[in-house]
């Protein structure tokens, strides 16, 4: 008799000791080699959700910064806006590089223009657009000293076309003639007052694809830094949670 009370005794003790042999408690599946996660994962994995959605390809252009117009595109703009650029073409007879361009020189003395107005938009053969940039010496403003509106035109044409609504914020200052640098999402945009020369002043927008932001946001876009979504049917069996009472 106390043989039988010593192991009924074990018994009762194993059933703190270990509470997935008591009679209530759920049973443990057999796992191989399958890591262990809650029972209330297995849902998610079993209709093929993910933490994170693989990025859509069609999204690409709302956050990678790309040139939205070619070249000739808008070369032909700044024509239509009564800015005589010229047509689009090599820079030289055996340049690849392509450009075209609008300068007019409306005072200057022996050595230098006094006012004058350029602006080029320079690129390659295929129509890309790689840089934007200009000078302006001597501009007229009016009473108030903001800029004259036939030279402002290049600038809302510009921030117009090139279709980055992150730059409209530029057209104030540079309308009251104050250097500004905006640096977005790898493109830049300056328009300052050059060094040398009180009244003259020096504007560029350059896009860089080497810069961290697009560098970042490109390899988040390609598929091939994204591991394939696990075949649900083929998923191991998990080890679930045991709750004890």
């Amino acid at each position: 008799m106390g043989a039988v009370s010593e192991v009924h005794h074990w018994r009762e003790a194993g059933k703190n000791q270990h509470p997935a042999e008591d009679d209530g408690a759920v049973p443990v599946q057999s796992t191989g080699d399958a890591i262990a996660e809650p029972v209330s994962s297995q849902s998610s994995m079993s209709d093929g959700t993910r933490l994170f959605d693989v990025p859509q390809a069609e999204l690409t252009s709302q956050f990678v910064r790309r040139w939205r117009i070619s070249g000739p595109q808008i070369c032909a703009a700044f024509r239509d806006a009564g800015i005589e650029a010229t047509e689009w073409r090599a820079a030289s007879m055996r340049s690849i590089s392509y450009e075209c361009y609008f300068q007019r020189i409306y005072e200057r003395d022996d050595i230098r223009p006094l006012r004058s107005t350029f602006l080029r938009v320079r690129g390659n053969a295929s129509g890309e657009v790689l840089e934007i940039s200009g000078r302006i010496v001597g501009p007229t403003t009016d009473d108030q000293g903001l800029l004259d509106p036939s030279l402002m035109r290049i600038f809302e044409v510009l921030v117009s076309q090139v279709r980055w609504g992150d730059f409209q914020d530029t057209l104030i200052p540079i309308q009251k003639l104050l250097d500004i640098r905006c640096e977005r999402f790898g493109a830049s945009f300056e328009f300052k007052r050059e060094l040398s020369r009180e009244n003259s002043y020096d504007f560029t927008l350059v896009l860089s694809q080497n810069s961290n932001q697009q560098v970042r946001t490109r390899a988040y876009f390609s598929p091939d830094r994204w591991m394939v979504n696990p075949d649900v049917a083929r998923t191991r069996p998990m080890l679930l949670t045991v709750s004890s009472r």
